[in-house]
């Protein structure tokens, strides 16, 4: 693989992390590397690059390549997933206005098809409206930026209960990875005594020669095994956060002034924002004026619990950890939150890292 190959190896990686097309394609002409959005998404579904090959004479068939993979089969599969999950997937692409942020990432209630944005020119306004004909769901841009902004503020992070979230958000992960953890220090002291005996191995044939060749050679190939399947096991654990203390208090600082921070940003920041607090959009109600959405980030979720929110804990929003799902539901907003337990150290991570992306760009 040459220099620019392996430059351009790392895009899977910011992909997974959550960055936009766009942030990808500018870190790419930092390091020397000229590339279109286009170009980059070309490169995200082209099995190539996982060393899988398709061509018209195969068929439509796809085979193993004998090319060098620049990826797993896992991590194109995991790259497809986000790119196939975002609510933007297979609506047209339009500039981005800063004007009307929520564009494609509100859908009405009434069809479920997204929102687009245009503009009043003689009275120079905004609107938001559903893009099918006859909905007649429309607001304007001012009132739903309002209506949003106010939302968010139902996540913020009360000042006097910053240090008691923080506690229980660490508390709460430590419980969710318990097993994973105890399975772990399991396979690593099984593969310390693997190593023990590949190093036994090795003495009775090449030093003590007391094995013959074949012996050695089929031992070797059964530890072999052995150790690569506990190794993918291990993979499985879950992530491992080294910095988790202040990975937390990241995310913590994020949820202090949601609302304001939000209203204040950029169009980068008001997008990052919005995805990263509700991944797949929300739901506008034109009957009600409120908003529903399917799915809120686990740690925004985690803050909301101990927020004192008196709409949340009413509707069934308690402070106790449910092992095998998370479901939330308040006035107005309908949330039905679920997420598995191996999956809190990728929020704590989405969290942090996309709170830390925004800053910058602020």
């Amino acid at each position: 693989m040459n220099s620019d190959g392996k430059k351009i190896k790392k895009v899977w990686e910011w992909k997974l992390m959550g960055m936009k097309n766009e942030e990808i394609v500018s870190k790419l002409q930092a390091i020397g590397v000229k590339m279109y959005k286009q170009q980059l998404h070309k490169i995200f579904i082209n099995p190539f690059y996982c060393g899988l090959v398709s061509h018209g004479m195969l068929n439509g068939k796809v085979v193993e390549g004998v090319h060098e993979k620049m990826i797993t089969k896992e991590t194109f599969m995991k790259v497809n997933e986000v790119i196939t999950s975002s609510p933007k997937f297979g609506v047209p692409h339009k500039a981005l206005d800063g004007n009307i942020p929520l564009k494609v990432f509100i859908k009405c209630s009434d069809c479920n098809q997204p929102f687009t944005g245009y503009i009043v020119k003689k009275k120079n306004l905004y609107y938001y409206k559903c893009r099918t004909n006859g909905c007649k769901c429309n607001k304007s841009a001012k009132e739903m930026h309002r209506l949003f902004s106010e939302e968010l503020e139902k996540y913020e992070v009360k000042p006097d209960l910053t240090e008691a979230i923080k506690i229980e958000l660490e508390s709460t992960y430590h419980e969710l990875n318990k097993g994973s953890v105890e399975k772990e220090v399991i396979l690593k002291a099984r593969i310390i005594e693997l190593t023990k005996g590949i190093e036994t191995l090795e003495e009775k044939h090449f030093i003590k020669e007391e094995m013959p060749k074949e012996t050695y050679e089929r031992f070797r190939v059964k530890y072999a095994k052995e150790f690569d399947k506990i190794r993918k096991e291990i993979e499985t654990c879950g992530i491992s956060i080294s910095n988790l203390k202040e990975m937390i208090n990241e995310a913590v600082i994020l949820c202090r002034n949601l609302g304001q921070l939000w209203q204040d940003g950029g169009i980068a920041l008001k997008e990052g924002l919005q995805n990263l607090l509700f991944p797949n959009g929300l739901v506008y109600d034109k009957k009600n004026g409120a908003f529903r959405t399917s799915e809120i980030n686990f740690i925004i979720a985690q803050i909301a619990r101990h927020t004192g929110d008196l709409a949340i804990i009413k509707k069934g929003l308690s402070s106790q950890f449910e092992p095998k799902s998370l479901s939330a539901e308040k006035e107005g907003f309908e949330p039905s939150v679920r997420f598995p337990v191996r999956m809190f150290s990728k929020h704590v991570l989405s969290a942090t890292q996309a709170s830390l992306r925004i800053f910058m760009q602020m």
